[in-house]
């Protein structure tokens, strides 16, 4: 039977989007491949519905139906680094990547204090500069033929969070990646990315958080992918604190190598509907996996966590721990898949 029975028709404003940035010609031809494969099956499957069995608890209708204006280019807005010291995570001695709407904000950014050889900073920038780098990891594990909302992100980024630390590095302190999301006058969309490889026996920690203002409706559709090689270590702790009227859909798939070791926190405390939904594929000898969760739902919030640990290789530890705590009529799923 097929997963998919039904499909939402309210495309038209993202092949919109689609249509005006293939006119950019500053990309990888490979990638520019790649966004178009992408939108094919995003304009092929559509948004899913609850007749779909990975969506069936959670109703996309709302988003679907509501008119979001896409960002290309980077406006702040107003905020300031004072402005942000509230922001969850804040620590002014951790090297630190803001992205406003999507976009990288280098004024509101600090690095610093990262180890030399570290590479951070804009995905777009290091697009440009190592293209041959990138492309064997950039969409190679999210795979968008088999979610929608991934389909969306890899043909619309236009930005995002790059962060590559070279073999045998001990990174002393957290790196904090901060998605703010502010709407100016409409609702907004935005694309973020994160693509994260970690050399042979490399360590680092990495604080990935969101937030928005008061109560403004926006989309925030991310994706990151997480590449371990032999022997890294990743300290990975998100937090989400969206506005209560935004949508909060994030995907991140991890693909871990020879005795590595992933180690996951999450919290999601806003947003008015929000979907996380995380994979990690420990694809050789040795690998150790954890994944935590804690979710915290009022009022009509609903949020889903779907999780998925393949153990493709033998011999490979995993450990998984969700919690949430519901008031009102807040909703919660929960959906965790281990296979040995």
């Amino acid at each position: 039977m097929s997963k998919t029975i039904e499909v939402l028709d309210d495309k038209q404003p993202y092949l919109s989007a689609f249509a005006a940035l293939e006119k950019e010609t500053s990309r990888p031809a490979w990638l520019g491949r790649l966004r178009k494969a992408a939108m094919a099956r995003f304009d092929e499957r559509g948004f899913p519905t609850l007749r779909d069995e990975e969506w069936r608890f959670t109703n996309v209708t709302p988003l679907a139906r509501t008119t979001f204006q896409p960002v290309s280019r980077l406006e702040l807005h107003g905020l300031t680094v004072e402005k942000l010291h509230w922001a969850s995570l804040w620590n002014e001695e951790s090297p630190r990547l803001v992205f406003v709407n999507g976009q990288f904000a280098a004024g509101l950014s600090c690095l610093e204090s990262l180890p030399a050889g570290v590479q951070a900073g804009s995905l777009r920038r290091l697009l440009q500069e190592r293209p041959a780098e990138l492309e064997p990891h950039l969409a190679r594990h999210a795979a968008f033929d088999e979610h929608p909302f991934v389909a969306l992100n890899t043909a619309l980024f236009t930005d995002g969070a790059c962060l590559v630390i070279p073999r045998g590095l001990v990174v002393p302190r957290p790196i904090h990646v901060l998605f703010v999301s502010t709407v100016p006058d409409q609702p907004i969309v935005s694309h973020p990315r994160m693509l994260v490889l970690a050399g042979v026996q490399s360590q680092a920690t990495l604080l990935e958080s969101y937030v928005g203002f008061d109560r403004e409706c926006y989309f925030s559709n991310a994706v990151t992918e997480v590449v371990l090689a032999e022997g890294a270590v990743l300290d990975h702790y998100k937090l989400q604190q969206e506005s209560p009227e935004s949508y909060h859909l994030a995907t991140m798939h991890v693909h871990q190598g020879r005795s590595s070791n992933f180690r996951s926190h999450s919290i999601s405390l806003g947003g008015g509907l929000v979907r996380n939904d995380v994979r990690a594929v420990l694809d050789a000898e040795g690998c150790e996996c954890t994944l935590n969760g804690l979710y915290l739902g009022s009022g009509r919030q609903l949020i889903d966590n779907h999780t998925r640990i393949d153990h493709a290789r033998p011999h490979c530890a995993s450990h998984e721990l969700y919690k949430g705590i519901l008031d009102g009529r807040a909703r919660g799923v929960f959906n965790g898949k281990i296979y040995v």
